[in-house]
C-alpha cells in the first residue's frame, strides 16, 4: 500500500505542481502591482492590473483546490475501470488497501493545495503599509480570541464539531468512488450511466434531507446541541463507511465484470 500510496501522490503532484506555481506567481506579481499602485494612486493602469492580477490570484487558488479534488476522483477512475485497471488490480494488494491509498492521496494532495493557498497568502500580504497590517492583526487576534473564548466556554462542543469536520472531509470523494464504481457494472454507456448514478444520489440526498433527516436533527437540536453534533456525526461516518465498502465490495466480488 505504501507503494502505491507513494505512486499516487508523484502522479497527483506532477500535475498540481503547476497549479502551485500558478498561485505563488500570481499573488507575487499581484502584490507587486498593488504596491505599485498604492505608490501612484493616480495611476489607472496601475490600478486595473492589480485588479486583474489579484482575480486571477482567485481564480487560480480555487482551481489549485478543485484540482487536487477532481484529480483524486479521475485517477480513481483511470487506474481501476480503465486499462490501467488491469495493472493496478494485479498488484499484490488488497481492495481495501487500493482504496486507503486513492483517499490518502487524495486527502494528502488537497491539503497540500490548501496549504500553498495559506503561504501564497503571505506573500500576497508582505510589505502591505503598517496601518493597514495593524487592522489586519488587530481583526486576526481578536477572531482568535474569540474562537479560543468558545473552546474554553463548552470544550465538548468544540470537540463534537472538530470530529464532525474530520468525518466530513473524506465522504464527497468515498460518495463519488461508489458512484463510480456502481456505474462500471453495467455493460454499455458507463459513463453515461455513472452520471446518472451521481445525479440521482444528489436529488434522492436532498429529499431525504429535507424531509427525513433534517426533522430528525431540528428536534435533536431543542433537545440538546450535543445529540444534534452526534447524530450529523452518525450520519456522515455511516455515509463513510457505506461508501468504502461498497467500493470493496465491487472491487473484491464483481472484478471481472469491470475488467
Amino acid at each position: 500500500m505504501v507503494k502505491l500510496l507513494k505512486h499516487e501522490l508523484i502522479a497527483l503532484f506532477r500535475v498540481l505542481v503547476f497549479f502551485a506555481v500558478a498561485v505563488v506567481v500570481f499573488a507575487a506579481v499581484g502584490r507587486i502591482l498593488l504596491a505599485v499602485d498604492l505608490s501612484s494612486a493616480e495611476n489607472e493602469w496601475a490600478a486595473l492590473l492589480s485588479l486583474l492580477f489579484i482575480l486571477f490570484y482567485v481564480f487560480a487558488i480555487c482551481a489549485l483546490v478543485i484540482a487536487a479534488w477532481s484529480l483524486g476522483i479521475s485517477r480513481f477512475y483511470k487506474t481501476l475501470f480503465t486499462g490501467e485497471g488491469y495493472m493496478t488490480l494485479s498488484l499484490p494488494i488488497s481492495p481495501m488497501g487500493i482504496i486507503w491509498a486513492k483517499l490518502l492521496s487524495s486527502l494528502i494532495a488537497m491539503f497540500a493545495a490548501c496549504i500553498v493557498s495559506a503561504l501564497s497568502l503571505c506573500i500576497f500580504f508582505i510589505g502591505l503599509p503598517s496601518d493597514f497590517l495593524s487592522e489586519l492583526g488587530v481583526e486576526i487576534l481578536v477572531s482568535f480570541q474569540m474562537w479560543f473564548d468558545s473552546i474554553v466556554a463548552a470544550p465538548l462542543e468544540f470537540f463534537e464539531e472538530l470530529v464532525l469536520f474530520i468525518v466530513t472531509i473524506p465522504v464527497t470523494l468515498l460518495l463519488i468512488y461508489a458512484c463510480i464504481s456502481l456505474g462500471q457494472l453495467f455493460t454499455e454507456h458507463r459513463k453515461l450511466m455513472t452520471f446518472v448514478i451521481i445525479i440521482g444520489l444528489y436529488i434522492a440526498a436532498q429529499l431525504l434531507s429535507i424531509y427525513a433527516i433534517q426533522p430528525i436533527y431540528d428536534a435533536a437540536l431543542k433537545v440538546s446541541v450535543h445529540l444534534y453534533l452526534w447524530l450529523k456525526i452518525l450520519v456522515v461516518t455511516a455515509l463513510d463507511v457505506g461508501s468504502f465498502f461498497l467500493v470493496r465490495y465491487i472491487l473484491k466480488n464483481k472484478v471481472n465484470l469491470i475488467v
